[in-house]
């Protein structure tokens, strides 16, 4: 039985995947079996709210229906409401009331973010691939199991009509026919299974297809925090924050000035049991959606110190960029000197590459940084430079230390 604070928007992405499996299951040969009642809804590009409800009950009257949308559900496009709606372990109405209350909490406490139905504009077509491909993933996967357990079968024939070949020398002649129908049916499942095992690599060459827009997207995000005035800001700002902690340094009362900006940003906190100088640490902030500032020469020396200077940062921007494929970061590295003989050749497209201007070094740009940024953006610095981690901080940033994220990159 369903909670009773489980109302039918809370379901809304759970019942919009069941719509675009249902959807993209009929287009298959042989079509994947769905409630005829979903027939109706099948067209309709976004479910109207009056929607949510009938869709509700079709699914919850079709056990079978639900259980194979469970199989299919993944983080990516099925809310963990909707995960356990469909899969219902132990306790799941419990959890399900937990979550209800948290994502309330959440609506009431959170402002309205322009920014995030751009942000779902972008995902939509990078989405709409993904379920294409999941939705063909669990058809091919599911008819492989099938002709699996079909060839099983007729090798289990063939061992036993064998066997009895012996015992049965009157009926050698129907013995060895049945043989050879059920080597060629073994023959034929073992030719299906070679052609879907061909359909499945196509599928997954799309599903790279859909990584392919995934990174699109991460690089649209990029560049559109990247305009022609942000260096001047920067550089500006850095200047100013250098004189405001110069004079910090020297007052004792500076600690609440800290603790002024303490209270307008709030540092990440970590998960139950995960240490804080760890990689599962490391793994968790760079997962969390925060900006993610790098320390450029402070990571790329302790990382190659053998290698010249140009070649340390593009193996850095390499590795960089490999991050932020893997946790969806975004990700800003920040040099000295944009005077450097070959820094123009250094611009990425899923990271922001900034030289510090002249007079400026990278430190004063990172604490310009994570001072400019919005006090509700978490930020994490990447550094081993004592200085840079008491100062950021002190503006409720999180710090990763350069070994700890290297470890983490090259894994």
């Amino acid at each position: 039985m369903d909670p009773p604070t489980l109302e039918h928007r809370h379901l809304r992405s759970a019942l919009e995947f069941a719509v675009l499996m249902s959807n993209e299951g009929r287009k298959r040969r042989p079509p994947l079996p769905f409630p005829p009642a979903m027939k109706k809804y099948l067209s309709m590009q976004r479910l109207p709210t009056a929607a949510l409800g009938p869709l509700r009950r079709i699914i919850e009257a079709d056990p079978d229906f639900r259980r194979r949308l469970a199989a299919g559900a993944v983080p990516e496009l099925v809310d963990p409401i909707g995960i356990l709606w469909y899969t219902r372990p132990d306790g799941w109405q419990d959890r399900v009331i937990e979550l209800v209350e948290e994502t309330e909490r959440r609506e009431r406490e959170s402002d309205a973010q322009a920014g995030a139905q751009r942000e779902r504009k972008r995902r939509e077509a990078a989405e709409q691939v993904a379920v294409r491909a999941r939705a063909e993933v669990v058809g091919l996967e599911a008819r492989m199991a099938e002709l699996t357990a079909e060839l099983v079968l007729r090798r289990a024939e063939v061992t036993e009509l064998e066997s009895s070949n012996a015992e049965l020398r009157t009926e050698l002649i129907e013995a060895r026919n049945e043989t050879r129908h059920a080597n060629d049916r073994a023959t034929a499942a073992i030719r299906r299974v070679e052609q879907l095992t061909a359909d499945r690599d196509r599928a997954e060459s799309r599903r790279a297809d859909a990584e392919e827009a995934r990174d699109e997207v991460l690089a649209d995000r990029v560049d559109a925090g990247v305009e022609a005035a942000r260096l001047a800001e920067v550089s500006d700002l850095a200047r100013q924050l250098a004189a405001q902690l110069s004079a910090m340094t020297e007052q004792t009362s500076g600690a609440g000035g800290n603790d002024r900006r303490r209270a307008e940003r709030r540092a990440l906190s970590l998960p139950g049991g995960v240490v804080g100088d760890s990689d599962a640490a490391t793994e968790h902030l760079l997962r969390s959606g925060a900006s993610v500032l790098v320390d450029g020469y402070n990571v790329s020396m302790l990382g190659w110190p053998d290698l010249p200077i140009g070649e340390q940062r593009r193996v850095l921007l390499d590795a960089l960029e490999n991050v932020g494929r893997r946790f969806g970061a975004d990700i800003a590295v920040v040099f000295d000197g944009a005077g450097i003989a070959g820094t123009a050749a250094d611009q990425r497209r899923l990271v922001r590459v900034v030289f510090s201007a002249e007079g400026v070094t990278a430190d004063d740009v990172i604490r310009a940084e994570v001072a400019r940024l919005p006090a509700a953006r978490p930020v994490v610095v990447v550094t081993d430079d004592a200085e840079i981690v008491r100062d950021v901080r002190a503006m409720g940033a999180n710090t990763v230390a350069s070994g700890r994220f290297l470890a983490t990159a090259r894994r």
